[in-house]
């Protein structure tokens, strides 16, 4: 049999039929369906740890994910019904269809395992879409998954970072007005995870403040911190070492944090957990060696054995312990500030302080210094303002280290414009008996809804609840309602007065005497607590802890 062979336009014209099925051929390899199924999909970085992908179901018909949740026994936890999927980097929102083992804006209590199991049910995803995202809702603290690969076998990215070895000396532990630095970025990072970093410290008076600053799109951050004393401090990154005067840089590879933090994945590999890398122009150190170093062991039966076991430490071990001042100056003045002296003269009360302390404090211990500022300063947090003889004293007592006493003049000038200009916001307390004294407050807001916040300013969740709340008051500030926020004596009146003008509302700071009453009579078992009244002054709803933005607005949105 002979084989023919093409010639002339016959073969031209072969050719390019071949060529026209080579194309068809590649580009229906492109638009092929997703597989069916996916096992434990990686994905690049997570808001929490609480959910886990155990499995993903890609169908014409739904998106199903298989979650695995993981929390605190009896805790709850919710899953929104605004959440959605999308593709990553675009803004076109699948909105969430179903659920099955878990109610959707509802409270789910964690069985005593800490684990339980329930299906998300999507839209079908279109074929070509490789990486999505699960939100639940664009703020902090949701449960966010971005850059879900639908390949099987697919590999994340991860920064090609290393450690820097330090070789500069511990500083000197010395109080300071200079500012810590703090800057780096996030690799892996994407404007839509809205992060922010911050740093907690103590002030003088061993009140815990925080500093945040905004993550950039690119990742990038920066902040600054008036610490105070080089040490190891709390913070969004971790245990990180700062100091007056200095910057610390760290980069943060959060695909690698995401993936060792993961109870599921299969794609681990050794080092994951080396995360986070530290370098510095002065001293520093990465937060794995700081982990290395022994801890304060606190007994709650012998609490002087925390102080003798600090004040035992060299000074240069000491400037670790920084994040500790703020137990050891409260418990140091709870031991051994006699009751009888608190409210003499600052002299008079560090006389009799260092009388009674002298069994764990030697004489030259440089904490003293620190006491003595601390007790100056405590007179700021009661807003009892410091007179022109105050201020000379104050200038005379720290020659041998000015900070203290620059810190000190500045801190009352703030605080006491601050109470000045607060008068606005702070509203009087109705002269009532305890008993009428909340039903007197809702009478000025008839014909509004009113929501009421009980709150404190060293609650966490407190906190927490009124930042997350931010956006939807914001939504609602020409709606008729109104935000009143209460809080007791237990807020020192300094830190009120901070925070309160950012807190948009009715602010009213009752007695120790109403505000427990409010405990026994409302039953309130915690802060935050919240009631809701519509515009006749009844009582529609309350939580305890907050019950998060969807639960809020389908609450009183009705009530407008």
């Amino acid at each position: 049999m002979k084989i023919k062979h093409f010639s002339g336009a016959k073969r031209h014209s072969f050719l390019n039929i071949a060529a026209v099925a080579l194309c068809m051929l590649v580009l229906f390899a492109c638009k092929e369906k997703h597989p069916a199924v996916i096992e434990t999909p990686v994905f690049d970085v997570w808001a929490t740890s609480t959910l886990e992908i155990e499995k993903l179901e890609m169908s014409d018909s739904a998106t199903i994910f298989h979650i695995k949740a993981f929390f605190h026994p009896n805790n709850w936890i919710r899953i929104s019904p605004e959440t959605f999927i999308r593709e990553s980097g675009t803004d076109e929102k699948l909105t969430i269809v179903d659920a099955e083992g878990i109610e959707l804006g509802k409270e789910f209590f964690m069985p005593e395992s800490g684990e339980t199991s329930f299906k998300l049910y999507f839209p079908p995803l279109k074929p070509e879409v490789t990486k999505i995202d699960l939100v639940e809702c664009e703020s902090d603290g949701c449960f966010n998954i971005w850059r879900i690969h639908l390949t099987r076998g697919a590999k994340v990215d991860v920064a090609a970072l290393t450690q820097k070895v330090c070789t500069q000396p511990v500083p000197a532990l010395e109080y300071s007005t200079k500012r810590a630095k703090l800057s780096g970025k996030y690799f892996g990072y994407s404007k839509a995870m809205n992060k922010e970093v911050h740093v907690d410290y103590a002030d003088l008076s061993g009140e815990i403040q925080t500093v945040t600053a905004k993550v950039a799109d690119d990742g990038s951050f920066s902040l600054e911190a008036p610490v105070g004393y080089p040490g190891v401090y709390n913070s969004s990154l971790g245990r990180i070492f700062l100091t007056p005067g200095q910057e610390l840089k760290c980069s943060v590879d959060l695909v690698k944090q995401t993936r060792s933090k993961s109870r599921l994945r299969k794609d681990k590999e050794p080092g994951d957990s080396i995360n986070v890398f530290t370098e510095g122009d002065g001293f520093f150190i990465s937060e794995a060696d700081i982990n290395k170093v022994a801890r304060l062991t606190p007994n709650p039966e012998n609490p002087e054995a925390l102080l003798t076991e600090f004040f035992a430490k060299k000074t240069d071990e000491q400037v670790f312990y920084a994040s500790f001042f703020p137990a050891i100056v409260y418990l140091s003045k709870y031991l051994y500030l006699p009751e009888e002296v608190k409210n003499k003269p600052v002299k008079e009360q560090f006389t009799a302080f260092k009388e009674k302390a002298k069994s764990v404090l030697p004489d030259a211990n440089w904490f003293y210094d620190h006491i003595l500022a601390s007790l100056y300063s405590d007179r700021i947090q009661a807003s009892k303002f410091y007179t022109d003889t105050d201020k000379e004293e104050i200038k005379a007592t720290f020659t041998g280290n000015l900070a203290y006493a620059e810190t000190l003049l500045a801190e009352n000038e703030k605080i006491k414009s601050l109470t000045e200009g607060n008068k606005s916001l702070m509203k009087p307390v109705p002269d009532v008996a305890e008993t009428k004294v909340l039903d007197e407050i809702l009478k000025r807001y008839k014909g509004k809804a009113v929501l009421v916040d009980f709150w404190a300013t060293w609650c966490g969740p407190c906190k927490q609840a009124l930042k997350t709340m931010t956006p939807l008051k914001e939504s609602w500030q020409d709606k008729n309602i109104v935000f009143v926020y209460l809080t007791g004596e237990t807020s020192p009146l300094a830190i009120w007065n901070k925070m309160i003008p950012d807190i948009h509302g009715e602010h009213y700071r009752v007695s120790d005497s109403q505000w427990q009453y409010w405990g026994k009579s409302l039953k309130i078992e915690g802060v935050p607590t919240y009631m809701i009244y519509d515009k006749t002054g009844l009582q529609v709803k309350r939580y305890t802890g907050y019950p998060g933005n969807d639960e809020m607005k389908k609450v009183i949105e009705p009530l407008f």
